[in-house]
């Protein structure tokens, strides 16, 4: 059933609030998560200082020393604190600072604008693409905001096999990425089939 006309800008705004919310959220997130890793995996917060200047040391500190690491499994999964001044697999990551960090930072702002461009044309139905576009957008928010301050990404999550295979270092903000695509690539294999078998049922029907 459609919504009465004088309802949908309400139902709108109310499923642009939302995806707004979860991007927010990835964003504290991974942010926090940056700063727990910063705080006990490098050398940036020497002392007891209070969490005021904990803060501060977090935004403004850049290239702190790593510190060790935290094992989850020790052959498996531990955090450690990494930083990479290119994208994702380190792509461009030994590419000039002065062209780097302005290329990454345009590249954000353009994939963030055609997010909120591609949320402004989805269908009320494409509740689990606006899900998506909500993680994808939080997680590019993250990312970004690493490259404002510091010109790289801290990354701290370091998943391995024994000594024999290691996954490139990633964060909260790239595993929003990663699974708002795997949304995204899942609602245009199916969405689109279910769509034209309903056109194509609607048109088979009947008139009255």
């Amino acid at each position: 059933m459609d919504r009465p006309s004088t309802l949908r800008p309400f139902y709108v705004s109310m499923r642009a609030r939302l995806a707004a919310a979860l991007a927010v959220v990835i964003l504290v997130l991974d942010q926090i998560t940056k700063f727990l890793v910063v705080k006990h995996l490098t050398n940036a917060m020497p002392g007891e200082p209070g969490f005021g200047e904990q803060v501060r040391l977090f935004l403004t500190t850049h290239h702190p020393v790593r510190e060790g690491r935290t094992i989850v499994s020790e052959s498996f999964w531990s955090f450690v604190y990494a930083e990479n001044p290119g994208a994702a697999w380190s792509f461009l990551r030994d590419a000039p600072e002065w062209f780097r960090t302005p290329f990454f930072l345009l590249v954000s702002v353009a994939a963030m604008v055609f997010i909120v461009v591609y949320f402004r044309r989805t269908e009320p139905q494409q509740r689990a693409l606006r899900l998506a576009l909500g993680l994808v957008f939080g997680g590019a928010l993250g990312n970004f905001f690493d490259r404002v301050r510091l010109g790289y990404v801290i990354d701290f999550i370091d998943w391995h096999w024994y000594s024999r295979f290691t996954w490139p270092t990633f964060n909260v903000a790239d595993s929003a990425i990663t699974v708002g695509v795997v949304i995204m690539a899942a609602d245009m294999l199916f969405h689109k089939p279910r769509e034209r078998a309903k056109v194509t049922a609607e048109s088979r029907a009947p008139s009255r």
